[in-house]
């Protein structure tokens, strides 16, 4: 096979030289982030409930659109899989090729300037306006703008023929990501039908497990409603243990392509079966414990400590179960790897354990404790101690601080009240710590201020930036140099900070670029964690002075 070589345009639209000898993985990453990102404001102009209320041809469009849009975004992320897995000869060409190729200027502002007509079109796509225009004329106005946007956009980042090569080049990659991509997106619509069924096996092995526990423990079986006379539980669709079950699926395909290499296939296959069953069995003992704890009276702690946190307590000890009890076991890793994982040499547990002590010490407190349990300042007291303990491991980072820092934590907190607006809006319900009575009030809010202020963002930016933005580049991440991380692994570490803060995730991702890009322009991770430091503060701030608590 074969790679034709692009001509090097030199045409005055050009950038001048290469634009940070970008890989053409990288420049597909960009590609997909930018789709993704104006997807996610133009849902901001759709009348969501015209178009559910729509039928006809307007119903079908825009079920064509749901299924349309998972299918795009699962063959994208099986086709980056794919391909980086095989890692052949071929895509070391098209990254070599598309490092010397520059950025088409002019092609990326026509993208730009056409994403702007797709406001209006997305506005009178449903619903009635004082613009009345045919829907099948708004439709094909709209497919006919968003496709010249897209392919403004490719080729502006990379010529006609590197993107031909490129489909050359995958070959039989194609198949199989169309494959993945038709089961994904085809299994989100029929795994809606098991939440139904699923709910009503979880809900008969928690009344068997409770049943000779609680004596007065009764049934409602139509409803799916267990109750005693000092507390009731309904096994919703939610509680079935599917979400978790996929959130399992997701992080054992994830931990076995990240570990393929090490492991021996295919036995290792096996953890798949045993993470989905481990989870679903802890989600039944996690509905029994709540029920337990509120037929003993402590109502409060069963509803805003243990059920908002035993759910990801049962996932990450779940997750963290298959993943070490799998690499400990030499039936399942190769032995060489065991060997050289278990030498003692890696530096890894000083950038995560501070982290994982906040984030699991936080979790174990607040469900057994509830949210203002008295025990709610030794997850900070306790991570400040694994960083202390660490010192030395990441003294040589760089910790000198200046403006800049300062600047983007002020940018990030703005953006961060902006998003609040629609992603996590003032609830009336909300607990507050005026629900406390003195003085656990006053030390609940002084360990938050400690701990969102001073070791949150030390644990997370070494966590984040020091250990993954590194680790992304290579695995032996305490040699990299910030300067030397690309784009791809500010973009994968910036999407995994974004995912770890939930319905925030858009904000907390432009947040993990900012501070990502700050270690990587300045080279000290001390700037990151100064913007850190100072979006945390900001947002405390603006919780105690204008009662926003549901920002913390």
């Amino acid at each position: 096979m074969t790679l034709d070589s692009p001509p090097m345009s030199t045409s005055s639209e050009n950038l001048h030289g290469p634009v940070g000898g970008l890989s053409f993985a990288a420049r597909v990453a960009l590609i997909g982030a930018i789709l993704f990102v104006e997807k996610f404001l133009l849902n901001f102009f759709v009348d969501v409930e015209a178009a559910w209320e729509s039928t006809g041809l307007g119903a079908w469009v825009r079920g064509a659109q749901h299924w349309g849009f998972r299918f795009a975004v699962t063959l994208g992320a099986s086709l980056a899989v794919f391909a980086w897995i095989r890692g052949d000869a071929p895509s070391r060409r098209l990254n070599a090729a598309a490092r010397a190729l520059p950025v088409r200027t002019s092609l990326l502002l026509l993208h730009f300037v056409l994403v702007l007509p797709l406001v209006l079109l997305s506005h009178l796509l449903y619903g009635s306006h004082a613009i009345q225009v045919p829907f099948i004329l708004v439709l094909v106005l709209w497919l006919g703008v968003a496709l010249a946007a897209t392919v403004a956009l490719g080729l502006a980042l990379a010529p006609r023929q590197l993107w031909r090569s490129a489909a050359r080049a995958l070959g039989i990659v194609w198949v199989y990501a169309l494959c993945a991509a038709m089961l994904a997106a085809s299994a989100m619509e029929w795994s809606q039908k098991l939440w139904a069924p699923t709910a009503a096996v979880t809900f008969d092995l928690v009344r068997w497990l409770l049943a000779p526990l609680l004596p007065a423990l009764r049934a409602d079986v139509p409803n799916l409603i267990l109750y005693t006379p000092n507390f009731a539980v309904q096994v919703a669709e939610s509680c079935s243990g599917l979400e978790g079950v996929g959130l399992m699926l997701a992080f054992c395909g994830a931990w076995l392509v990240y570990c393929r290499r090490e492991l021996v296939f295919p036995r290792a296959l096996l953890l798949i079966p045993a993470g989905l069953l481990l989870i679903f069995g802890l989600n039944v003992l996690r509905i029994a414990a709540l029920m337990l704890i509120g037929d003993a009276g402590l109502e409060d702690l069963a509803v805003y400590g243990f059920h908002s946190q035993a759910g990801w307590l049962a996932f990450n000890c779940a997750a963290c179960g298959i993943a070490i009890s799998g690499w400990r076991s030499g039936w399942f890793v190769l032995p060489a790897a065991r060997a050289d994982a278990f030498s003692g040499d890696d530096p890894t547990a000083a950038y995560l354990l501070p982290f994982l002590i906040l984030l699991g010490g936080g979790m174990i407190v607040r469900a057994t404790s509830g949210p203002s349990g008295p025990w709610s300042v030794l997850p900070a007291l306790a991570g400040a101690l694994a960083l202390w303990h660490y010192r030395r491991a990441f003294a040589t980072l760089g910790w000198g601080v200046s403006w800049r820092g300062v600047a983007v934590g002020v940018g990030v907190f703005l953006l961060w009240i902006i998003a609040a607006v629609w992603l996590k809006p003032a609830d009336g319900e909300h607990w507050t710590p005026a629900a406390i009575a003195q003085p656990w009030s006053t030390l609940w809010v002084l360990s938050r201020i400690l701990g969102s202020v001073v070791i949150v963002p030390m644990a997370e930016e070494l966590a984040y930036r020091g250990y993954l933005l590194r680790r992304f580049v290579t695995r032996d991440f305490a040699a990299v140099h910030f300067q030397s991380a690309g784009l791809w692994p500010l973009l994968a570490s910036a999407a995994v900070f974004g995912a770890a803060h939930g319905t925030m995730w858009p904000a907390a991702l432009v947040a993990g670029l900012g501070y990502g890009l700050l270690a990587i322009r300045t080279g000290h991770i001390g700037e990151s964690v100064m913007a850190h430091a100072t979006t945390n503060g900001l947002i405390a701030a603006e919780v105690l002075i204008r009662g926003r608590w549901e920002l913390w």
